[in-house]
């Protein structure tokens, strides 16, 4: 299968380095830092939060404390709720559903929900053990989005929070998606081969990748050649056609991926891990503008 053409922008600003896991809603954004403590920008002012792993959702914000996920309003940080959320890694949101995957220690991965005012106790929507693994959880309305990714290749779920009926949004057979995120509108997620990394917006339904919009195209985590020998200029494809333009190249040492997302109306947001060869691990989160066309 052919690569899609390359007609993303590959610009983007730095919204914060040591930081992962964006969520947004608005202006309104959260992440977590690496050392531990969770922040949260509102009106362009940066708070520390009282837990880790924050997510939002309308006018709330939910963080984990433990075993248990907080929820809260997102201006003010007064608590609304506290829940059982056993083992809980990351968490997802919306203003009916709060999920989170939990992680044994043999690598068995479980996404859980919880229909917020009802008194049922957690659903187990889905168990993957190792090496597969499910991604970072996010909620549209009452559906868990998630990746599931293993050796037998990668596809993005969505998963009825009250029924646990599951449905298959993308699955591409030459490339690993990841990482979905919603702004109740649109899906947007990570779509990675060997010769690029492209973040992709589409609808919220059953879809083939190649119909998303491209919003940015990434070197990809491991580094392609020149496509072309040594002392000589890159090859020509066809005589009046050009050169094609060719994915952005990483730099020698480094090994960069795209990874956990979020996204609001204007803005698509994405965790950036980076490992330098010969130093350390970090990660940063990138801003792409992401407003519909027109």
């Amino acid at each position: 299968m052919r690569e899609p053409a390359i007609s993303a922008q590959t610009a983007y600003t730095l919204l914060a380095g040591a930081a992962y896991d964006p969520a947004a809603v608005g202006e309104t954004v959260a992440w977590q830092q690496p050392h531990g403590v969770a922040l949260i920008r509102r009106d362009g002012v940066t708070t520390p939060l009282p837990g880790t792993h924050p997510v939002l959702a309308g006018g709330r914000v939910a963080w984990r404390e433990g075993d248990s996920a907080v929820i809260a309003d997102a201006a003010t940080l007064l608590r609304r709720e506290r829940l059982d959320a056993p083992g809980a890694g990351v968490l997802g949101l919306s203003d009916t559903v709060l999920a989170w995957r939990a992680r044994d220690g043999a690598g068995t991965d479980r996404l859980w929900a919880r229909v917020l005012g009802q008194a049922d106790p957690p659903r187990l929507l889905l168990e993957s053990p190792a090496p597969t693994e499910i991604g970072r959880p996010a909620v549209l309305a009452g559906v868990v989005l998630c990746h599931v990714a293993g050796p037998r290749g990668s596809r993005l779920l969505g998963i009825d929070a009250s029924s646990g009926a599951q449905e298959v949004l993308r699955a591409d057979p030459v490339a690993q998606l990841s990482n979905p995120a919603t702004d109740g509108v649109r899906l947007l997620y990570v779509r990675a081969t060997g010769r690029q990394q492209e973040l992709r917006v589409g609808p919220p339904l059953p879809l083939a990748p190649g119909g998303d919009r491209l919003l940015l195209v990434h070197a990809s985590a491991g580094r392609r050649d020149r496509e072309r020998e040594s002392g000589r200029r890159p090859h020509r494809q066809g005589y009046r056609s050009g050169r094609p333009a060719l994915p952005p190249r990483s730099a020698a040492g480094v090994v960069a991926t795209l990874w956990s997302t979020a996204l609001t109306a204007e803005a698509a947001y994405v965790t950036r891990l980076r490992a330098v060869r010969g130093g350390s691990r970090t990660a940063d989160i990138l801003r792409v503008p992401a407003a519909l066309p027109g």
